[in-house]
Order: structure tokens, then C-alpha cells, then sequence
């Protein structure tokens, strides 16, 4: 018996029809309604295994005899491949890999229902390409139905969206430049060397302004070990990509602080910006290696036409190979290049481990200058769509020329990122235990009651993706008018994303900037978007958590899966997780389950004196 698929891909619900329909961004499954996004969570680990092997296998394609990591080979055995967005699969940098998940998934449910024909309901014209291709490959009738595209708003950022990808590229660089060549003013420092240095390399955000206005450098992202550094009479060597935030908003302020902790003797460290080492040798470095992903990319185009991926994923290959995806990537090799020429041999390095193109920049160049060992650091949460974490299981055992490069150790923060890794097929023997940083003042935090109070006290946590909190926040308007008056909102931004609550008029917010852990218990719910690991530190502090995802959105919570959590799509969803009981849980124990929180750091205190023979950490 033949019979017609609708497969619907808008917010609003799809009309009455008597086809069967699959609904593309709903999770809402009713009738004869089924969803493709359910689909895919009910078949997460291996549409997530099948999604790595793509990756892996458009890598080792071959063109002209050679495969594509190797025609990206820069001339010193290091592949820009492992640089490209497709390479890093973060969902945040590539939202179409969702569409990609998607896909799979849908290329499954036509294999087992047979369709005579699938009717797709879409504005989306790559994907109505893609898809039109699987069905031809599938012998399945194909029709796009698509509806009028509402004209968009004028602004410069569709203006170069617009732009050919290599003007893209060098709009991105000379606004880089423009940005951060008064970086080049900081002195360069005589770093330290010998047995008794570490060198780190970190992020200018998530940083305390209290201490560092004092001229003492705390990144939350490290917490104490700076001042376990010091306390042990260890030296360390700061290397910090700059970022614009609201706690420095301008480079100015950036080189203010590093000039006080240079100048303060009782660091025993020296911080530096990767970007002061930009010049004009630098500059010229960048264009040519730009020059020659370009020339790459015009070789090798015409050959991925036959993916039928193809149409979702040409703009992360354009962008990574002559765009400014591209351009980035060179300018993080001769930065790092021209940092590690002139720094003097490091025995020991630690890096904050996200699994991003400008890790491979950084390892690039500690290898080819002949460094030490070099450490990653998981210093957040590994949740399960984090992609950019994960392999497929033939990278380990398929090193070949222009291999990926890797730390020589892996330190994980806890149980929960242990297990994550392994199933996500990272060799075991990579990985060592350490306390999780950032979270060690969780064991600190009290479990008060707050429930009892005459007001319900609710924590809206910030996300570094505007359009997940801007969903959050019209998600609240709505809902607003139909909560009691007791019902009290504060608004703690993401460091990355200040919110502009003019922007949503009908509600009524306070904001706060304060320390996450010095205010959670003061409240009894948090709402959190759709990613943020602070969701993580109010989970584990008792809190009542709901996390908000719209639709044609993928659960990126690191909380997916844990009990206890309301995950919340509708209005309705929402109103009804903020009315059932607030009382706080004690969960102590699964803090422990989730991290390492020994105050007394033993693991690191373990890792560090295992980086040295000869010289150990005072315990």
C-alpha cells in the first residue's frame, strides 16, 4: 500500500490533513503527528555515533588519490582539516548540524515506512535540497511546498552575511585588527623557565573584578590554582585570549590589569595576551597560509557536490576554508607560532579543553618549537550534544599522516566527565583525575529552605546564545500575566551575553552581577536556556531547575537525562513546572557523583608532582 508523508518544518502547528505528519521542530507528538526530534532523542547514541562517522568519513575522502585532510596538509604535517567547523562539530559555531541529526534520523523513518512520496512544508531552501536528494536516493516522490519568505530586516550583519565567504574573511581580520592591535602595547614579558614553571593558557573572562582590580589575578574558570601556584612557590607563565565583557569592556582596562599583576611580586607569574603578539610579519603570515586554504578550497570544490549533506554543510566548509572561519584559524597559527618561537622551553603546559580550532593552533606550535608535556583541562561540563568532546571510534586506530593532535593527558573534573569521555571513546589511558575548579565552592554552599518565605524567589540564568534567551524571556512574557504576585524574578546574565531587559518590557526583573554560589541560596527556582552549565551549579545546590528549549532547537542541557529537572517547551510546560512544590533538595551526594571537590586539591596536587621527577608539590 502506498501512502504520502507530510514532513512539516514551521513553528506553528501543521494543518489538518488525512497524510500521516512528521513534525520537524515540535517535540509534540499527538494522532497522527509524529516527531522528528523526538526521533532523535529516543535514538540519540547512535544518531550521535552516525553523525561522528560522517565526520570522519568526509575527512578520509579521497580527491585525486589524496583525502581531504591530506590536500589541507599546511607543508609540516599539521592538517587544517582538524581546524574547520566541520572538524570541531560544536553545535554552537554549526547550528545546522541539528539538521544534520535530523536527517539521519528522517533517512531512517523513510527506510522503515516506504513512503510512495514525502510532501515537505518549508522555507528552508538548502534543506529542502538535501532532502529532495535523500528521497532520490531512496526512489521516494518528492515535493517542496514553500511558502512566502517574510522580507529581511536591513542591517550590516545580513549586508555580510551576503558577501562572498573570502570578503568575509578579510572583514573579519581587519576588524580583528582594528580591535586588538592596542593589545601590541602591553611589554612583552621575560617569561619564566626551568623545573619549577607551569605555563597556562586561558580565557580573559569569568573573571573576579574585586581581586583583579588589586592586581590579583582569579578566573573562575581556575579558581584557587593561581594561588596554589603561589602558595608553593611554583612560577606560572598566563597566556589569555583576549574577550570583550561586561567586567572588561574595553582593552584598555584589559591592559591595566595585567600591568598590575605583572607588577605585583607576590604572584611569582607573568600574564601575557596571545594577541600581543600581533605585527606586521604576523599579518603577512596570516594572509598567505589564507591565500592557500583559498587556492585548496577552489581545488577541491566541485567534488562535494555529491554529498547530499551537501547543501547543510557547504556554508561551515566555505567559512573554513576561505571565509572567516579560515581566516581565524590562520591568524590563531601565527599568533601561537610567533608566541612559542620566543618563549623559552616549558616543561609543563595546561590548557583550557573545549576541543576548539584554536587548540590545534596552540598544540601545533608547542610541538614544533619542542616544549613539554601539554595538558588539557575539562574545566566545565560534558554534555551529551556537546559534539566538538567526541570522535568516532576509528580516530584512535586510523593515525595516519596529518594526524589530529592531542594533549598528552586528559584531566577531568569529575565521575559525570569521566564517563562521558569514555563512552565518547577517548582513550582511557589519556584520562586523569582532578578537582573541578570552577565548582569547588558548591560544598560550601548551604542548603537553606527558602520555600517558607512570603515570596517564591526565582533565578533566571543567563545563556551566551541571544536567540536560546531571547526565547526564554518572550517564553516568560508570556506567562507573566497568570503567576501569583509573590513570584520574584532576578536575571543573572551570562559573562559572554549581557541581556537588555528594556527589550522585554512586560516583565518585571531585577538583575544581579554577583557570584553565582554566593547567591544561590537565596533562591529556590532556577530557569535556565537551553545550554548554560550554570544550570549545573543550581541543580547540585538544591534548586528546582527548569531549563527552557524552543522549538527546531537541540537539547544541548548538560542536565539532559537527570532526574528532577523540568524541561519546558511551552507556555503551559512552564507554568506548570513554577507551580508545583519549591521546596530545596539536598543533593550532597550527587555533588560528589558529578565532580571532585576536595578543597585540599589532592588529584592536582597528584598530577602536578607526576609532571616532575625531580620536584614535587609541598602536600
Amino acid at each position: 500500500m502506498t501512502f504520502s508523508l507530510l514532513l512539516w518544518d514551521y513553528k506553528n502547528d501543521p494543518p489538518s490533513t488525512s497524510r500521516e505528519v512528521m513534525n520537524w521542530q515540535s517535540y509534540i507528538e499527538k494522532n497522527k503527528i509524529f516527531s522528528v526530534p523526538c526521533y532523535v532523542e529516543t535514538h540519540a547514541k547512535r544518531l550521535r555515533s552516525n553523525y561522528l562517522a560522517f565526520i570522519h568519513d568526509l575527512g578520509e575522502t579521497k580527491i585525486g588519490g589524496k583525502r581531504i585532510i591530506d590536500h589541507l596538509d599546511v607543508g609540516d604535517g599539521f592538517s587544517f582539516w582538524w581546524m574547520t567547523s566541520l572538524a570541531e562539530k560544536s553545535p554552537f559555531k554549526s547550528p545546522r548540524i541539528y539538521d544534520c541529526l535530523r536527517l539521519l534520523a528522517l533517512e531512517e523513518i523513510l527506510l522503515k515506512r516506504k513512503p510512495a512520496e514525502l510532501v515537505f512544508h518549508s522555507p528552508d531552501r538548502d534543506l529542502a535540497k538535501s532532502i529532495q536528494q535523500l528521497c532520490y536516493n531512496l526512489h521516494i516522490n518528492f515535493v517542496w511546498q514553500r511558502s512566502k519568505e517574510l522580507k529581511k530586516k536591513w542591517s550590516l550583519r545580513e549586508i555580510y552575511r551576503g558577501l562572498p565567504h573570502s570578503i568575509q574573511g578579510l572583514i573579519s581580520l581587519a576588524r580583528f585588527l582594528v580591535l586588538k592591535w592596542p593589545l601590541r602595547r602591553l611589554q612583552r614579558q621575560h617569561w619564566f623557565a626551568g623545573e619549577n614553571t607551569f605555563f597556562l593558557c586561558s580565557y580573559f573572562i569569568h573573571l573576579d573584578p574585586e581581586s583583579c582590580a588589586e592586581g590579583k589575578f582569579y578566573s573562575r574558570q581556575w579558581g584557587v590554582l593561581s594561588h596554589f601556584f603561589s602558595d608553593n612557590g611554583k612560577n606560572t607563565n598566563w597566556m589569555h585570549h583576549f574577550l570583550f565583557s561586561p567586567v572588561v569592556p574595553n582593552v584598555r582596562k584589559g591592559l591595566t590589569w595585567l600591568d598590575l599583576f605583572n607588577s605585583n611580586p607576590n604572584n611569582q607569574a607573568n600574564h601575557s595576551f596571545i594577541e600581543t603578539y600581533l605585527s606586521w610579519k604576523v599579518v603577512c603570515n596570516i594572509l598567505k597560509n589564507w591565500c592557500w586554504l583559498n587556492r585548496v578550497s577552489w581545488h577541491l570544490k566541485k567534488n562535494q557536490s555529491t554529498i547530499w549533506f551537501w547543501p547543510i554543510i557547504r556554508h561551515d566548509w566555505c567559512s573554513s576554508l576561505r571565509g572567516q572561519v579560515a581566516m581565524n584559524n590562520c591568524l590563531w597559527v601565527a599568533l601561537f607560532d610567533a608566541a612559542f618561537k620566543e618563549m623559552p622551553f616549558q616543561k609543563v603546559g595546561f590548557y583550557l579543553y573545549e576541543n576548539q580550532g584554536w587548540e590545534q593552533a596552540l598544540l601545533r606550535a608547542w610541538r614544533h618549537y619542542n616544549h613539554g608535556e601539554i595538558i588539557a583541562v575539562q574545566h566545565a561540563t560534558v554534555p551529551f550534544w556537546h559534539l566538538y568532546y567526541f570522535d568516532d571510534p576509528r580516530f584512535s586506530s586510523s593515525q595516519q599522516g596529518c594526524s589530529k593532535l592531542l594533549p598528552n593527558r586528559l584531566a577531568v573534573n569529575g565521575n559525570a566527565a569521566q564517563k562521558a569521555f569514555i563512552e565518547g571513546n577517548c582513550p582511557i589511558e589519556q584520562v586523569v583525575d582532578v578537582e573541578a575548579l570552577r565548582y569547588l565552592n558548591l560544598s560550601r554552599i548551604s542548603q537553606k529552605t527558602v520555600a517558607n518565605s512570603s515570596s517564591i524567589k526565582i533565578l533566571i540564568l543567563g545563556d551566551m546564545l541571544p536567540e536560546a534567551m531571547h526565547d526564554l524571556l518572550k517564553l516568560l512574557e508570556e506567562v507573566a500575566q497568570f503567576l501569583p504576585e509573590n513570584y520574584r524574578f532576578t536575571l543573572k546574565s551570562h559573562p559572554g551575553y549581557v541581556i537588555n531587559l528594556a527589550d522585554y518590557p512586560k516583565l518585571k526583573i531585577d538583575e544581579t552581577t554577583e557570584a553565582l554560589d554566593k547567591i544561590l541560596d537565596q533562591y529556590s527556582v532556577a530557569i535556565a536556556a537551553n545550554s548554560t552549565s550554570a544550570s549545573v551549579d543550581a541543580y547540585l545546590a538544591g534548586l528546582h531547575v527548569i531549563i527552557s528549549f524552543a522549538k527546531g532547537s537541540l537539547n544541548l542541557s548538560p542536565l539532559r537525562g537527570y532526574a528532577g529537572v523540568s524541561f519546558v517547551k511551552t507556555s503551559g510546560e512552564l507554568i506548570n513546572a513554577l507551580t508545583v512544590s519549591h521546596e530545596v533538595t539536598s543533593r550532597k551526594n550527587e555533588r560528589n557523583e558529578f565532580f571532585f571537590l576536595d578543597a585540599e586539591l589532592p588529584r592536582w596536587k597528584q598530577l602536578l608532582s607526576s609532571t616532575s621527577s625531580t620536584e614535587g608539590v609541598d602536600v
